[in-house]
């Protein structure tokens, strides 16, 4: 059973040559001028105000509602609005619009194919040596976060699909707890870390190939690539 889950889970990532296991609803202006959407990554009211205001730049909107406990959002427009412009403007934020269809990469794994990946938490607010950790002979990721980081709750199953779709690729997670721990005041003195979600990318050999401050996922797998094996589907 195990077994065929992970196999159909690398035909989602590794289908289309790699092509991302992101699909959205199609891209049109909304002819009842009227949008609804989850609003994904939120992690406290201010981040709702941001969503709001957010919204509110984008041309064509009439008017706006983010709700933080539900996490539901609403547009309604002069018909001109697409959902790529909602989502645009979101992800400036670092937070994501799901419409109804949506299918995202930030959806979590199953467990059953998250437990054979090469994903370990390595610290909890503790400093860390980076070296102790690194995967000889494969490239290793440093996803710095925190539970109370909206968007790198976005961003962590996202690094999850590169282990999957990459076989020489191992995530190692640190979780920062809070601002003050020994690990995110290693991270912003030593690493330079300009706030969360922080991802670090070490080749095969131990040196730093890049970081990127975000839950940009194309910005971070395009270090990662050049360096990176597609996994291979196992046969039954």
């Amino acid at each position: 059973m195990r077994n065929k889950i992970f196999e159909i889970c690398l035909l989602i990532v590794v289908s289309a040559a790699g092509a991302s296991a992101q699909a959205v609803a199609p891209d049109t202006a909304d002819q009842s001028a009227l949008l609804e959407f989850s609003v994904l990554g939120m992690s406290c009211g201010t981040c709702a105000d941001s969503a709001t205001e957010a919204l509110a730049a984008v041309p064509g909107v009439l008017e706006h509602a983010v709700d933080f406990d539900s996490k539901q959002a609403h547009v309604r427009s002069d018909g001109t609005v697409t959902r790529d412009q909602i989502r645009d403007a979101l992800a400036n934020l670092g937070f994501e619009a799901r419409f109804e269809g949506d299918m995202l990469d930030s959806d979590p794994l199953p467990e059953e194919v998250r437990s054979g990946l090469d994903i370990q938490t390595v610290s909890h607010g503790e400093k860390i040596r980076v070296k102790d950790h690194l995967t000889p002979g494969k490239i290793t990721v440093f996803d710095y976060y925190a539970d109370w980081c909206g968007p790198c709750h976005l961003l962590s199953p996202k690094l999850e699909r590169l282990v999957l779709k990459y076989e020489n690729v191992t995530l190692r997670k640190v979780d920062l707890m809070d601002y003050d721990s020994k690990a995110a005041r290693q991270a912003t003195r030593e690493f330079s870390m300009p706030g969360l979600p922080f991802t670090r990318v070490f080749n095969d050999r131990g040196k730093l190939l890049g970081q990127v401050h975000g839950n940009n996922i194309e910005d971070i797998e395009a270090i990662v690539r050049p360096h990176a094996r597609l996994r291979q589907q196992e046969t039954p």
